[in-house]
C-alpha cells in the first residue's frame, strides 16, 4: 500500500508552485508546474499531467514527459479515457492494469501499455460548480495507485484548482487588454496612412480607405499590412 502524503507535504508542495506562479502567470506554466509537483507528491507516480478541459476539448495541458503527453492526447483523439471520465463525472477515475483484459477504454488502454503506462489515477479539478479540468498520475507498474492515492491526489486538485481558476480569470482580463492595445494600435496606423494618401493625393477620408483597401486587395494583404508599409513599419513605398 502506498503511504499518504501528510498535510505538511500537501503544503510543502503546493507552497512551492504557487510561490513560483506568483512571477508566471499563464496557465500553460501553471498546468506545468503542477504535474511536476503532483508527479513528487503521490508515492509510486513515475509521471504526471494536468489538463484544463472545456466542452471536452483540452485548452492547456502540462505534462511531465512525452509519454504522458502522448496518452493524454490519445485520450482526445480516441474518446475515451480515465482523465476524461474524471472530468465528465467529476468523480476520480483508476486504470490499475492496461494489459489487463475486460477494459474499459480498451483502445486507449492498448496505446497506453505499448507506452509502457501501465497504470493511472485521475482525479477532477473542480472550481465552484464546475469541473475545469483533471489531474492525473501514471505509473509503469500495474496496480502502482491505491484509495490512499485516490485520497492525496483529490486533495492536491482541490488546491490546484483553485488557482488554476485564478489563473485563468487572470490571464483572460492581460489577453484581451493586449489585443485591445494592438487593435488601437493598428487604428491609429490605419488613420495615419489614410492621412498620407489625403496630402499627396488631396482625396478625402473615404477615398483614401478605398485605396487602401483596394492596394490591400490587389497585393493580397491587409489593410493593416499596407498602412504599415506606407507608414514606414515595413519599408516605403509610394502612394
Amino acid at each position: 500500500m502506498n503511504s499518504e502524503p501528510t498535510l505538511n507535504d500537501l503544503a510543502t508542495a503546493f507552497g512551492r508552485v504557487r510561490g513560483l506562479l506568483l512571477t508566471e502567470e499563464t496557465a500553460q506554466q501553471a498546468v506545468n508546474l503542477l504535474a511536476e509537483a503532483a508527479r513528487d507528491l503521490i508515492p509510486g507516480a513515475t509521471g504526471a499531467g494536468v489538463s484544463l478541459i472545456e466542452h471536452g476539448r483540452r485548452t492547456s495541458s502540462g505534462a511531465t514527459d512525452r509519454s504522458v503527453l502522448r496518452a493524454d492526447e490519445l485520450q482526445y483523439e480516441l474518446s475515451e479515457g480515465p482523465c476524461l471520465n474524471a472530468w465528465a463525472t467529476s468523480t476520480p477515475t483508476r486504470t490499475d492494469d492496461t494489459t489487463a483484459p475486460g477494459q474499459r477504454w480498451p483502445r486507449w488502454a492498448a496505446a497506453a501499455a505499448e507506452m509502457s503506462v501501465l497504470s493511472c489515477q485521475s482525479v477532477p479539478l473542480i472550481q465552484g460548480q464546475t469541473t475545469i479540468g483533471a489531474m492525473k498520475v501514471h505509473s509503469t507498474e500495474a496496480h502502482a495507485f491505491d484509495e490512499t492515492t485516490e485520497r492525496a491526489l483529490t486533495r492536491f486538485a482541490v488546491s490546484a484548482a483553485a488557482l488554476l481558476g485564478h489563473v485563468q480569470t487572470t490571464e483572460t482580463p492581460r489577453r484581451i487588454q493586449t489585443e485591445l492595445a494592438t487593435a488601437l494600435q493598428m487604428r491609429d496606423r490605419i488613420g495615419m496612412a489614410k492621412g498620407i494618401l489625403m496630402a499627396q493625393r488631396g482625396i478625402d477620408d473615404r477615398e483614401a480607405l478605398r485605396v487602401l483597401v483596394a492596394r490591400a486587395q490587389d497585393g493580397r494583404r491587409t489593410v493593416a499590412d499596407v498602412a504599415l508599409e506606407l507608414t514606414g513599419g515595413a519599408g516605403s513605398a509610394r502612394a
